[in-house]
């Protein structure tokens, strides 16, 4: 089975995710793919040093964010240049094997897995979607269970309606302030839309390939959350016969302590770019100075992280705002149920 990470200018997470696949995938025989966008590249040559086993595939926008990045620019907006490779992601996951194991730089696997049962298993029963992780948030996973292994648990999805009109209205359009008036009539909850996600995940899922391509129809090369959605319901509304699963507890979980961009996560009062952070975690990675993998499986060491900071005492990535970003950013999991500690 293939394994994909997407990748972008955080070495020293995506070294976790490399390790912990080596550490806890029991199969003899995988791949593991790195779809990047811009790490500079002296640290993606460390990486096939050490791993020499990885393909690391660029996406088309590379050379210019990856110049950018490695100039040591500050950016007070989002990536270098806002283009997203999701041609590289719908072109590797088009030539990946039938099913394929789908993380992120900051995604690690923390139990052991064997992916060739795994597989077997998942085309025997017409499971099209496996999640490995839901940040301990039970509404994500909340669905009428209908066979259990020693590994897995197949499930039938709860969903409010799996009409993929109806959910758009109810869900994704929000016409003339429509929520509102939905919300009143309790038709609309946010307890009802997160049920959709026991059919779709960003990552940390294995995916059978053609359920992972019709979720990103009509993109219009632009990462939509809601179409994604939408294109799930739509799919499982003509495809009834498919399955969807779970591992019976967290095989994967992700990292809170940085961010790949700016973008959607600037806390007003809180001056940290991320930019400038991951650029002195990523020399403190390269030299030495950061342990990919200490404090695992829990998340990379925050005394380290500060110490770190303090030492580099760069304006724009100073501690004490690290620590507060930190701090919102887990916040705004927990408000909607997850266990992140």
């Amino acid at each position: 089975m293939d394994i994909i990470i997407k990748s972008f200018n955080r070495p020293y997470y995506l070294d976790r995710c490399i390790q912990s696949i080596y550490k806890n995938v029991v199969d003899s025989d995988f791949t593991i793919k790195i779809l990047d966008d811009g790490t500079p590249e002296k640290y993606l040559e460390r990486l096939k040093e050490n791993y020499p086993g990885i393909q690391i595939y660029k996406s088309e926008f590379y050379n210019e964010k990856s110049a950018k990045i490695a100039e040591g620019a500050s950016y007070s907006g989002n990536v270098p240049k806002a283009d997203i490779p999701i041609n590289l992601w719908m072109e590797e996951a088009q030539n990946a094997t039938d099913y394929f194991l789908l993380l992120e730089d900051d995604i690690w696997l923390i139990q052991k897995i064997n992916l060739d049962a795994t597989q077997a298993f998942l085309t025997s029963k017409r499971i099209f979607f496996l999640k490995l992780f839901w940040l301990g948030n039970d509404k994500l996973v909340e669905s009428r269970l209908t066979e259990k292994t020693d590994f897995l648990s197949i499930y039938k999805p709860q969903l409010f309606t799996s009409n993929p009109l109806l959910f758009r209205l109810i869900f994704r359009m929000d016409r003339w302030k429509s929520r509102a008036m939905l919300t009143f009539l309790r038709i609309y909850s946010k307890e009802r839309f997160l049920k959709y996600y026991t059919i779709y995940s960003v990552a940390g899922v294995i995916f059978k390939k053609e359920y992972f391509l019709n979720l990103w129809k009509d993109h219009k090369n632009s990462v939509d959350e809601h179409l994604q959605l939408f294109n799930a319901v739509n799919y499982y509304h003509k495809n009834k016969a498919m399955h969807f699963a779970r591992t019976n507890v967290e095989v994967a979980r992700t990292g809170f302590l940085s961010s790949a961009t700016n973008q959607h996560k600037n806390y007003e009062g809180i001056h940290l770019d991320m930019f400038e952070l991951n650029r002195v975690l990523n020399e403190a990675w390269y030299n030495n100075g950061l342990d990919a993998m200490e404090n695992f499986p829990k998340d990379l060491d925050e005394p380290k992280i500060a110490a770190v900071l303090e030492k580099a005492n760069q304006p724009l990535a100073q501690k004490e705002e690290w620590q507060k970003w930190v701090g919102r950013f887990k916040e705004q999991f927990r408000s909607f149920g997850c266990n992140i500690d």
